[in-house]
């Protein structure tokens, strides 16, 4: 194992939304539209390791608030169980807000719950789109 390979963080997964009308929508990360870190893939994901999620909400417009949330949930015959708040550590979330936002996220894994979701929420509006990109990586535990 080089240096190299210790400090680089692996992409675990990356997804896309867009939002324009008063709804919450999950990102998309393909088939599964979530997230699953299997606990039997360590080429994915060491336990390790800490999974960050850099998330950018990009718009043109200044109108319409929309917020981001990540969520877990248990693991369901391979499907995604009933999804609760992740634990995102001591970083809160921020409010709705308008325009561009950019967010690294900290999400740590709950024993029994290896399903993340990532949701993008406008609470009112129409005039603006926002587009969400999310990219989740794990990070090597000695960085």
């Amino acid at each position: 194992m080089t240096a190299r390979d210790i400090v680089i963080p692996k992409i675990v997964a990356t997804g896309t939304a867009s939002i324009a009308t008063v709804t919450t929508t999950n990102v998309d990360f393909g088939t599964p539209d979530d997230v699953w870190i299997k606990p039997t893939d360590s080429s994915q994901f060491k336990p390790e390791d800490r999974l960050v999620a850099v998330a950018t909400l990009s718009t043109a417009g200044t109108t319409d608030a929309t917020s981001f949330s990540v969520q877990d949930a248990p693991d369901s015959a391979g499907s995604i169980g009933t999804p609760a708040a992740a634990d995102t550590g001591s970083y809160t979330l921020p409010a709705a807000a308008t325009g561009n936002q950019y967010l690294v996220v900290p999400v740590r894994l709950k024993n029994g719950r290896p399903w993340l979701r990532f949701r993008v929420t406008r609470a009112s509006g129409t005039t603006d789109t926002v587009v969400v990109r999310v990219v989740l990586l794990a990070i090597p535990h000695g960085v």
